[in-house]
């Protein structure tokens, strides 16, 4: 019985770690026009904390961050960081409010930190119309 529950942790543990999604949260493309490509967990996490503070935030709220409207407006959400091939952060990809799940790269010198009612967040002066005109992210190829 003691192997089971033994073999059973492992396998959720393992299951755990297989479906973090740590490293999907910041890429870099190595040149300009090249696809992005992920970044390995320690290199990502020094990234994030780099990031983090050039936003007053730590990685938690980076990363969990939500966009807004000067107006109050839930823009979207933050669901990946790009980075250029220095290691500095050049975007955020965000997820749009709306129909069709639509994520586009925002300019990090378009958004700010803002702090919401003791919650961390980014705010932009972009409208709805300008956040979807930029151009849509794609991915990194696995």
């Amino acid at each position: 019985m003691n192997r089971l529950v033994s073999l059973a942790t492992v396998l959720c543990l393992g299951a755990v770690a297989a479906c973090s999604d740590r490293d999907d949260d910041f890429v870099q493309a190595p040149a300009p026009g090249a696809a992005p490509v992920a970044l390995p967990e320690q290199q990502a996490d020094t990234a994030a904390t780099n990031a983090a503070l050039a936003f007053n935030m730590n990685r938690d709220q980076l990363e969990d961050a939500d966009l807004y409207s000067h107006a109050n407006a839930d823009l979207g959400d933050v669901e990946t960081l790009v980075l250029d091939a220095s290691g500095a952060l050049t975007h955020l990809v965000v997820e749009l409010e709306g129909p069709g799940d639509m994520k586009v790269l925002v300019p990090v010198a378009d958004v700010a930190p803002i702090d919401r009612n003791g919650d961390r967040d980014l705010v932009t002066d972009l409208t709805p119309g300008q956040l979807q005109a930029l151009p849509a992210w794609t991915p990194p190829a696995r």
